[in-house]
């Protein structure tokens, strides 16, 4: 909850929605978050609210984009500070894609799983989902150009490295491997498996 007690501005009221929305669901899920408990929680008026999300769906809606925003933002920074020439730069950005998950699991989901918003039917959504995997996809073709992985179709080859972290995340979060294992072995191993599948080998090997 925020330290906030008096009413917001209105130029503020929005991220601030989004910001308490955030920490609500990872507090106890999005079944949790009601328009009129967040604003309870953020101290203002029961039609405040109103005058930026609709209703509780849009403001999950935009709960969900900001999330791949984040998501992005942070892999952006991995890939920045990551040698161009290197395959370790994609790896990098497999491995930070699984620690996201797992340090904002009940956002993830919001995001991705079991209680993910229909995107093809909200275009925000699903234009920040796009805009993430295309990240995936221009970082694959940086490597193909510098001949350090194979030059086959670039998206399918997006989806093969995304589905294998996105894959360890989900079963980390839903419990199905549990936290004894260890997670950052198998997050390193995951993404180095991945990479040796796309890997162009010298010497004809």
């Amino acid at each position: 909850m925020t330290d906030q007690t008096g009413p917001y501005h209105h130029g503020d009221l929005r991220a601030a929605l989004l910001a308490e929305a955030a920490v609500m669901i990872a507090e106890g899920g999005s079944a949790g978050v009601t328009m009129r408990a967040i604003g309870q929680r953020l101290g203002v008026s029961r039609a405040a609210p109103y005058r930026h999300f609709a209703d509780k769906t849009a403001l999950l809606v935009a709960v969900a984009a900001n999330g791949f925003r984040r998501l992005g933002g942070r892999l952006q920074a991995i890939d920045a500070g990551g040698k161009r020439s290197s395959v370790e730069r994609l790896r990098r950005l497999g491995e930070e894609y699984v620690r996201f998950a797992l340090e904002n699991p009940a956002h993830y989901r919001l995001m991705y799983g079991r209680e993910a918003l229909t995107r093809e039917e909200l275009p925000e959504l699903r234009e920040a989902a796009e805009a993430l995997f295309e990240q995936f996809v221009e970082v694959i073709r940086a490597h193909q150009r510098s001949g350090l992985i194979k030059r086959q179709n670039a998206r399918a080859q997006a989806y093969v490295a995304w589905s294998a972290v996105h894959g360890l995340a989900s079963l980390v979060i839903e419990g199905q491997i549990h936290g004894t294992d260890d997670i950052e072995g198998l997050i390193r191993q995951t993404t180095r498996t991945v990479l040796d599948g796309m890997r162009v080998r010298r010497g004809g090997g």
